[in-house]
């Protein structure tokens, strides 16, 4: 979480470094700051609250300062003030921190015997006296810290008396280096330095890197370290608006077209192509992921379990933060899939690095290619699906879900559970997948949103898949519109869940798995008894004659292995239309953050 921004070069640096943490902001944050200096002196402006609070006082500020580093804070230590927002200064090192240093209360105790005293509760201020404690050259004073801090971090120093240099490392926690002409830059993301190079360097766990506006220098524990130089895919349009409302919107919108991509990606001469793993040859699947992404596998699991299973492989799912604390008895067939959509989410990167320890096959379902997770992980698939600002995942969660059932639909071919004819049929639905979805985003999703938006309380049911899409379209509505919203296996509301029902509650019921549609009505109709003001998702042969429903959104019916993704359309924009009512913003919601990068 947070984000991180350094330049060093002819530029103004506060016009850099407001712009790069304007591109940060999708992180979520509550605070920012930054330091810059000239060949004088170093300024620190910090404010609390939206970027604009900071950009209000560097409105009049002296142009001259050419270097700097800015940070946007989410608070993990202390509370949100002007304070503890970052940089940090202590005596000759003034730096900025993303990440957790677990153990620095004791290094702070230690640094306190020796003299130095605290203005802030913030592990990272320990960090910048730690480094200055050190009574050598800058390099090994960087090297004592690496060695001395344990837990995640990303960080950017400047140090009081070198002019024009910047120094970074990190740990568990993304940085990168922008290589301009004269000029040269530090981020969390590539969508800092997109205006101005596509060129960039990946810093690695134990390096230390020396940046000026000619030079970047990498050094590990062997010395100079000659690093590749990598051009990045995005362009700068990518990362904007592009005529939409909100970035949420767009990323909705961008699905349809990202059906098409996964499609030249993944299929091949009319069959399933060497890009999709095949993991026939384990006998257990785990599947590691939190948030949505874990919802996703959740879709995953059921898929394989109910249409491609012959009893040979056993997949099981797992919250990130759960399973690294979880004792794991692996054998010589087992396969760790993580899926996440930075690739840099702290617990899933935990548990990836635990498997890969243990000798375990591991697979990442991940964005961005330059991810630590995509650079540690054995397999990669890659998710395709291009930058995503908005907080609350879309197109990052239809491109795992989809990726997903491809993994099931090759594993059902492979096992002979899927014929060639049903494989030509879900090719060829795959194939036309974006025609079935336009039509949802063709629907007035505003009549049910005025419908909802004032109501305290909203319930999801459903059975089987639908209860599991139900996961994801609950989380959607509660994390940006903030209204409490949970969800329940149809079958449960009379084993409890139903004495929540009051006059008007609004019940929201998904009906699409045919095997179950008339229990799952059945169901949804007892809430209705109660009081509940019934809504329904449900696909077009789910016969709602003689019943008073207070909307109803018809799906087409497709293949199972595509089934969740048009169900999710809707919930998608009705989350959207139900924020935007309530005057929230969408794209950032209130204490969450893109990136989780601590634990």
């Amino acid at each position: 979480m947070c984000g991180i921004v350094g330049y060093v070069g002819n530029k103004n640096v506060t016009d850099v470094l407001v712009h790069g943490l304007k591109s940060l902001e999708y992180r979520g944050y509550d605070s920012a700051g930054i330091a810059i200096r000239n060949d004088e002196d170093i300024k620190i402006i910090k404010s609390v609250g939206k970027i604009t609070n900071l950009e209000e006082k560097l409105k009049d500020f002296d142009k001259s300062y050419t270097m700097g580093i800015g940070h946007t804070r989410w608070a993990t230590h202390g509370e949100v003030n002007e304070v503890n927002c970052h940089p940090h200064f202590t005596n000759n090192v003034v730096l900025v921190h993303n990440g957790i240093i677990e153990n620095y209360r004791e290094l702070k105790k230690e640094l306190e015997v020796i003299g130095y005293s605290f203005l802030t509760n913030t592990d990272s201020e320990v960090i910048a006296a730690l480094i200055d404690s050190y009574k050598g050259s800058k390099y090994d004073a960087l090297v004592y810290a690496q060695m001395k801090m344990r837990g995640s971090y990303a960080l950017v120093i400047m140090f009081d008396d070198e002019k024009n240099t910047l120094y970074a490392m990190r740990k568990d926690s993304p940085l990168i280096v922008g290589i301009g002409k004269n000029e040269n830059f530090v981020a969390s993301d590539i969508s800092v330095i997109l205006p101005y190079t596509k060129k960039y360097i990946d810093i690695e766990e134990g390096e230390v890197v020396k940046i000026t506006k000619n030079d970047v220098l990498v050094y590990d524990e062997d010395g100079l370290v000659d690093k590749k130089v990598k051009t990045a895919l995005w362009s700068l349009e990518d990362a904007k608006k592009g005529g939409f409302e909100h970035f949420m919107l767009k990323e909705m919108n961008e699905e349809k077209d990202l059906c098409t991509k996964l499609f030249n990606k993944f299929i091949e001469d009319e069959n399933y192509s060497d890009d999709i793993p095949d993991i026939s040859k384990y006998n257990n699947v785990d599947i590691v992921a939190c948030g949505s992404a874990f919802y996703a596998a959740n879709v995953g699991k059921y898929l394989i379990d109910s249409y491609v299973c012959d009893g040979s492989i056993h997949i099981n799912v797992d919250v990130a933060s759960e399973y690294r604390y979880k004792k794991h008895f692996y054998g010589d067939k087992s396969l760790v899939i993580v899926v996440s959509q930075s690739g840099e989410t702290a617990d899933t990167l935990a548990c990836l690095r635990m498997a890969n320890n243990l000798g375990v096959d591991t697979l990442a379902i991940v964005n961005v290619p330059s991810s630590t997770i995509a650079k540690e992980a054995k397999m990669v698939m890659p998710m395709l699906a291009g930058p995503e600002i908005a907080v609350a995942t879309t197109k990052g969660y239809f491109s795992q879900v989809l990726e997903l059932s491809l993994i099931a639909q090759k594993l059902g071919y492979i096992k002979g559970m899927i014929s060639d004819e049903e494989k030509n049929l879900l090719i060829e639905t795959f194939e036309n997948l974006k025609s079935y979805l336009t039509p949802l985003f063709e629907i007035d999703y505003s009549k049910i949103a005025n419908k909802l938006w004032s109501k305290e309380h909203i319930y999801f049911i459903g059975r089987g898949i639908d209860y599991i899409v139900g996961l994801e379209a609950s989380l959607k509505l509660k994390e940006i519109s903030y209204i409490h919203s949970d969800v329940y296996q149809a079958g449960e509301l009379k084993h409890g869940p139903i004495a929540l029902i009051d006059k008007s509650t609004p019940v929201i019921s998904i009906i699409t798995n045919d095997e179950i549609k008339e229990k799952s009505l059945s169901n949804a109709i007892e809430a209705q008894s109660r009081g509940a003001s019934l809504y329904l998702l449900a696909s077009e042969n789910v016969d709602i004659d003689n019943l008073k429903i207070d909307e109803i959104i018809r799906v087409p019916r497709i293949s199972e292995f595509y089934q969740p993704l048009l169900n999710i359309i809707p919930f998608q924009f009705i989350a959207y239309e139900v924020a935007k009512l309530k005057g929230c913003d969408v794209d950032k919601p209130k204490n969450l953050a893109k990136s989780v990068t601590v634990e």
